[in-house]
């Protein structure tokens, strides 16, 4: 099934816990998938555990393992962050480069050394993951319900809407992404909910998608910047550096109107009211289901 609650599921509690553990196994597998790249691996790992953060943040008041479980798959998440950097300095390199006009010739220097370290990094997270699947099983989540579900995600969206104040005031590359991870999470977390409202939710769950893909770009070009000499080094290139920091400055600011227009859509209502409209969602589709 996808990343979201059903119909099907018995109780809240019941799709939450069969949520998690279909996210495992897919992770598990992706993790030691041979035949795909270690670069993807990574990939796919990480957006594992964004999805299991943002349901674990959805259900934090009534599910007592919240902060033990969601403190664990932040720690899995951070060992990967190191092998997804590396590449993804080279590849933003070479992308903001050639957005600017000056394409890098092709280059996968340390390409070897850095699979090898992505396959390593694979194996303990695929072992931290069945640690976790064998835990679910003792889970209390008797108190899940509804309710639950609208209180996340009322908390996640006012921390939302709270970034995104601090950073169209700041504008600075950390206030970004601090409301990145926010965007992030609401994001994962209207998808958990979609099949409640599927007429109406999927173009919001979609922009809300665009702004949080928008502002990872936004990140990974502050990263390239803080790690701009290493990156160079790295890869063997002799470029003007100058005129990378400001293609960077420059790539930014495009993608900073394109966040405040989005940011301005995602986050138009106050979260009282959408509290009060995922409480009417929810009844009606807990009503439409006693029904049938």
């Amino acid at each position: 099934m996808s990343f979201q609650w059903s119909r099907s599921d018995t109780t809240i509690g019941d799709g939450f816990v069969r949520i998690v553990r279909e996210q495992l196994a897919k992770a598990i597998s992706d993790a030691e998938d041979v035949s795909t790249s270690p670069e993807r691996r990574v990939h796919e790992a990480r957006r594992r555990c964004k999805k299991l953060r943002a349901l674990f943040r959805l259900i934090r008041t009534d599910f007592d393992s919240y902060k033990q479980e969601n403190a664990f798959v932040r720690d899995a998440a951070r060992d990967l962050s190191g092998a997804r950097d590396a590449r993804v300095l080279g590849q933003t390199l070479a992308e903001l480069l050639a957005w600017a006009g000056r394409p890098l010739p092709r280059s996968d220097k340390a390409g070897d050394d850095q699979a090898a370290v992505e396959a390593d990094v694979l194996r303990v997270f695929a072992g931290r993951m069945r640690e976790l699947e064998a835990r679910s099983t003792h889970w209390s989540t008797d108190d899940i319900d509804a309710r639950t579900l609208t209180r996340g995600l009322k908390h996640t969206y006012r921390r939302g809407r709270w970034t995104r104040r601090h950073a169209e005031r700041q504008r600075t590359d950390e206030a970004f992404h601090e409301w990145r991870k926010y965007a992030k999470y609401y994001w994962n977390q209207l998808g958990l909910l979609e099949e409640c409202a599927e007429d109406i939710l999927p173009p919001a769950h979609k922009t809300a998608g665009d702004l949080a893909d928008t502002l990872g770009l936004h990140h990974d070009l502050a990263l390239l910047e803080g790690n701009l000499d290493e990156a160079v080094a790295v890869l063997g290139l002799d470029i003007d550096l100058a005129f990378a920091r400001d293609a960077i400055q420059r790539r930014q600011q495009e993608f900073e109107g394109r966040i405040d227009e989005l940011g301005r859509q995602v986050f138009a209502e106050t979260p009282k009211a959408l509290k009060a409209r995922f409480d009417a969602y929810l009844s009606g589709w807990s009503t439409r289901e006693a029904a049938e």
